[in-house]
């Protein structure tokens, strides 16, 4: 995946070696020379997170990428990541002052950003199941002026805390856990829910929709056998789904069980801890009934 940031802040024009631009129809192209040079890290790299301070914007839209993006970035890279990757996900967050923005541009040439889900106005993208390859990466801001962050490069999710406002699978659940081996009965097992909270699914996983909770909603400990295992979630309202699984990997949907009932199928599940969060679009909470299969 190729993902885009953009950071707010002060005045591109002071900023030696980075490419302004400014011609009618530019665009963020990762062709040109990285301003701030390349860094190879493999899977495993200390120190963790790497860091890169970083003059954020820039006088090309973000837009002119993908649809969508927020800011103002410069025409060539901030950075070139060169990454060899392991089991883990990547993290790819940017710290500062101001308001910034982040796009990334994967190695399948897929366009990621993100403006706020860091936490405190910083923006942060996570990549699942990263591929090897190479990342070019912008920091944006909301104006032509510059702004001095710093660039954030993890595989254990940044410097950033539970108290940026992001789901937290370390606090207790708010309606309890259940222990399930392959073959329980009866099937589904259901488990009520009221759906909903303060804190953005992006915060997890850029892309994610919804409004959860900080604590998931509910925990599944679970013994695989040979099938596979289905999350579902009914409600007479819009939701959606957010679940970690044992080895730190978020999934997300909203609408793939039907009508607007969010489905999540994870094929060859893992033995371990399951947290799921069930989601709402806005700051009403929604009564709805979790559904875990492996029949459906």
């Amino acid at each position: 995946m190729k993902i885009i940031a953009i950071v707010a802040g002060a005045a591109l024009a002071f900023a030696p070696g980075v490419s302004l631009a400014q011609k009618s129809g530019a665009k963020p192209d990762f062709t040109l020379d990285p301003n701030y040079g390349e860094v190879t890290l493999e899977t495993g790299f200390t120190p963790d997170p790497w860091t890169k301070s970083i003059l954020a914007g820039g006088s090309v839209p973000a837009s002119a990428a993908q649809s969508g993006c927020e800011g103002s970035v410069s025409a060539a890279p901030d950075l070139q990541l060169n990454f060899e990757a392991g089991d883990l996900d990547l993290t790819v967050r940017a710290v500062a002052s101001e308001d910034t923005t982040l796009l990334v541009n994967t190695p399948s040439g897929q366009w990621l950003c993100d403006d706020d889900s860091g936490g405190d106005l910083n923006p942060k993208v996570l990549i699942s199941n990263p591929q090897s390859g190479r990342y070019d990466i912008w920091l944006g801001t909301y104006n032509d002026g510059m702004v001095q962050s710093t660039l954030e490069i993890s595989e254990l999710g940044g410097s950033e805390t539970s108290a940026a406002g992001a789901p937290d699978a370390d606090l207790e659940p708010n309606f309890g856990s259940v222990r399930l081996r392959s073959g329980f009965t009866p099937d589904p097992h259901e488990k009520a829910i009221l759906a909903g909270g303060s804190i953005p699914a992006s915060a997890a996983k850029s892309g994610c929709e919804g409004k959860v909770s900080a604590a998931a909603d509910y925990q599944v400990f679970f013994e695989p056998g040979d099938l596979d295992l289905t999350f579902l979630v009914e409600a007479s309202e819009d939701t959606t789904l957010l679940i970690n699984t044992p080895n730190g990997r978020w999934y997300c949907d909203d609408d793939s069980g039907g009508g607007v009932n969010p489905k999540v199928l994870i094929t060859n599940p893992q033995a371990g801890r399951y947290d799921v969060w069930v989601g709402t679009y806005g700051d009403d909470m929604v009564q709805s009934t979790l559904k875990v299969s492996e029949l459906q």
